[in-house]
């Protein structure tokens, strides 16, 4: 009798056994906004990080094709799927790395950012082919496409050198 009382005295208080369908739906709708809100801060970190990419890869081939005016030594540029690296000609006529140079360090690409095209003229160079910087504003246009999860950045060479950003790119 006396656990009859205090069951029915629990009852009385608002003291039940469990969760409301409420609580339980007021929960899940804060863990979902939560969600939405990292997944949404995460994708405007990976625009961030291949917008910086694609304009470190301009200012780098920028200054290159200046040092190629300025020099007349030839350079050429080298991508892979997670970074790139300039080269110059040496006296034997073969392509040397840049490593210990300090203007022009070899460059690995911040995750998730990757290459996925580069085009000379129009033409798709393969993975790995040297793009050789032309000392003359008439040599054909050049373009590197970087991607990051869905979003893509292109940096076009040719005359001027500019970043283009957006999927459709």
């Amino acid at each position: 009798m006396v656990v009859r009382a205090h069951s029915h005295a629990c009852r009385s208080h608002g003291f039940a056994n469990g969760f409301t369908l409420v609580e339980i739906l007021v929960v899940v709708l804060l863990l979902g906004v939560t969600v939405a809100f990292v997944a949404v801060n995460l994708g405007s970190d990976d625009r961030e990080i291949l917008r910086g990419e694609a304009a470190r890869l301009a200012m780098g081939l920028e200054q290159a094709q200046d040092e190629v005016v300025m020099t007349g030594v030839p350079l050429a540029w080298r991508g892979g799927a997670d970074g790139y690296q300039f080269v110059r000609r040496g006296a034997d006529g073969g392509w040397t790395s840049l490593d210990g140079e300090g203007a022009f360090p070899p460059r690995r690409l911040a995750l998730p950012v990757r290459l996925v095209d580069v085009e000379v003229g129009g033409v798709k160079v393969a993975a790995g082919a040297l793009v050789v910087l032309s000392p003359s504003a008439l040599a054909a246009p050049v373009r590197i496409v970087l991607e990051a999860n869905s979003e893509r950045a292109a940096v076009e060479v040719g005359a001027t050198t500019r970043v283009v950003m957006g999927s459709g790119v």
